[in-house]
């Protein structure tokens, strides 16, 4: 909730409230920029995870997460980010409204040149 309390007021303060926002983030950071985004929808509504998974733990928040746009990036063999819990986030983002796409490589934790391609397509057919 910070967080977004700090982007919300950050954009209020440069006068970018309408400016597109895009969280980019690798691991941990790809899974706080989920949460933020499905748990706060107007502070940043797209996000590139690489190598992100489910942010929630055993919880399930009520939330909408309409209007979201989540671009997953994932390992199939990622000890870090299991493919299990990226489906889940998958399924969990989806039955809540949000646009969700999802780029599954073979290999584990990282990042591979096919994805940074994958986040460049992506953000391209942005609107």
């Amino acid at each position: 909730g910070e967080l977004a309390a700090f982007i919300t007021a950050a954009r209020t303060e440069y006068a970018i409230e309408d400016a597109p926002l895009i969280a980019v983030g690798f691991s941990n950071g790809a899974n706080i920029a989920l949460a933020t985004a499905l748990l706060h929808p107007g502070a940043v509504d797209r996000v590139v995870a690489f190598s992100g998974m489910y942010p929630f733990g055993d919880r399930e928040p009520e939330i909408s997460a309409a209007g979201v746009e989540l671009l997953l990036l994932n390992g199939d063999q990622d000890p870090m980010a299991p493919a299990a819990s990226v489906a889940r986030l998958e399924e969990f983002a989806s039955a809540r409204g949000a646009s969700v796409t999802r780029r599954r490589r073979s290999g584990g934790h990282g990042i591979d040149q096919g994805e940074l391609a994958a986040a460049q397509e992506w953000l391209a057919g942005l609107k």
